[in-house]
């Protein structure tokens, strides 16, 4: 018994820790980082969602970003979980399904990407 729980404590040790963190390059091809997922918009200017976040261009080019991670459905709109780190893809009838639920991507939660 304390072999079993010595191995999953040195196991949850030595898992891989994910930072979250995203960079890519800029319209003048310069790389920039922020805390969660990053994409580029319409004119190649960067945009990041927060830590745990996704960030998805919509059908304008325009990057909508989310609490958790985010999908575009079969109209190309940006659907994201509502939990933070929470996934979402899309189904075989084009519909978007996250974790936690899920909530139209946002602008407001997009950050523009640091240097």
């Amino acid at each position: 018994m304390k072999h079993a729980v010595t191995v999953f404590f040195l196991c949850a040790l030595i898992a891989p820790v994910h930072a979250g963190g995203d960079c890519i390059k800029n319209q003048y091809g310069n790389v920039v980082c922020g805390k969660g997922q990053c994409e580029s918009d319409q004119y190649g200017k960067v945009f990041c969602a927060d830590a745990g976040g996704g960030a998805v261009k919509d059908e304008y080019g325009v990057v909508q970003c989310g609490v958790g991670y985010c999908a575009r459905d079969y109209l190309q709109h940006v659907w994201c979980s509502k939990e933070q780190g929470g996934g979402a893809a899309t189904d075989s009838y084009g519909k978007v399904k996250c974790l936690g639920g899920c909530e139209k991507g946002s602008q407001k939660y997009c950050q523009e990407a640091k240097e």
